[in-house]
């Protein structure tokens, strides 16, 4: 439904796939993989080559130079960033991509201090504030939460963490382009979807966060905010854009991850891959992690009605006298 009929889609062909097919074929699993460990699966992939980026010794510097071309210019335009983003499997690897592409944007630059204190049960927490002290819990980071340090400049893309009011447009992945920086809220202006073009304002919120690798409940007081010239792939679902760059310093590690990665965006034009293997994995493979067994009892009996390909006729009793007590006419 993402991908839309050009020509970039149609030219990409990869064992006799075009691009359509061939994104699937990643999601499903259904692409012939090889191994190069024992005892592992043969679930590493090749990269057609029309999507590959070489690496070099600063492989961040390469990708953000192909993915933000002509940033320079272009680096306070909300359109420019709305359509572009880089992707890879984890936080670290955000951050140091973040981090480059803050240090690329003139201006002067604001750091954002979190406060953090401890929540328990306990009935004498006294030891657990000596056994973790403030610095302790300032350098802890979560998945899905701000850190304790944002650093921010105007003009910079940010993504909301969190719901604050859906009925303006602020929700968990609303990407925003920062137009002032105040010292108790930062005002953005909303990048995309129903809300595009409005300005809002972002407050420092409590965020309560319970990590069972801790004998506590961190309550953190921070804009929930991050950086957003890189995201995860985790984070990038919903999001639908132009030009996408998959940093992979190293595969992905969970079901679907891949696919996710490759399935952002309408067009083989606007989809690059930069892999970093270690030697004896040829840098144009890399991992797919796929469940097979997850799909196998999804098939529902029917079939695909080829006048409108995206239409399933059920032909089920049960299902079909719902869809009419629903007022459904297809699903």
């Amino acid at each position: 439904m993402r991908i839309t009929t050009s020509a970039g889609n149609e030219s990409m062909t990869f064992n006799g796939m075009d691009f359509t097919r061939w994104t699937l074929s990643v999601g499903n699993g259904a692409l012939p993989g090889k191994c190069f460990y024992q005892n592992q699966s043969a679930d590493w992939i090749e990269i057609p080559k029309q999507l590959l980026i070489s690496a070099t010794e600063a492989p961040i510097q390469t990708m953000a130079s192909e993915i933000y071309t002509d940033f320079a210019a272009r680096f306070h335009s909300a359109a420019y960033l709305t359509e572009r983003s880089i992707i890879t499997p984890t936080n670290r690897n955000v951050t140091e991509i973040n981090s480059h592409m803050l240090a690329l944007v003139p201006g002067q630059q604001r750091a954002y201090f979190s406060s953090d204190t401890l929540h328990t049960d306990a009935v004498d927490p006294s030891w657990l504030e000596a056994e973790y002290p403030t610095e302790f819990l300032n350098g802890l980071s979560f998945n899905g939460c701000p850190e304790h340090q944002i650093d921010l400049k105007v003009f910079t893309p940010i993504m909301l963490l969190r719901n604050l009011n859906p009925e303006i447009g602020l929700c968990n992945g609303t990407r925003l382009m920062v137009v002032y920086l105040c010292h108790y809220v930062i005002k953005g202006v909303i990048m995309g979807g129903t809300f595009n073009g409005k300005t809002v304002a972002i407050p420092r919120i409590v965020l309560n966060i319970n990590d069972r690798r801790w004998p506590f409940i961190l309550k953190r007081r921070q804009f929930p905010v991050r950086l957003c010239y890189a995201m995860t792939i985790n984070k990038s679902q919903g999001q639908t854009l132009i030009s996408v760059g998959v940093y992979l310093p190293k595969p992905v590690f969970s079901h679907g991850q891949l696919y996710v990665a490759v399935s952002r965006v309408r067009s083989a034009d606007g989809l690059r891959f930069l892999i970093v293997n270690e030697e004896d994995i040829p840098a144009n493979y890399t991992r797919n992690i796929v469940y097979e067994e997850a799909f196998a009892d999804l098939q529902l009996p029917g079939h695909f009605d080829l006048n409108f390909p995206y239409r399933f006729v059920i032909e089920s009793p049960q299902l079909d006298s719902f869809s009419q007590s629903a007022g459904l006419c297809s699903v």
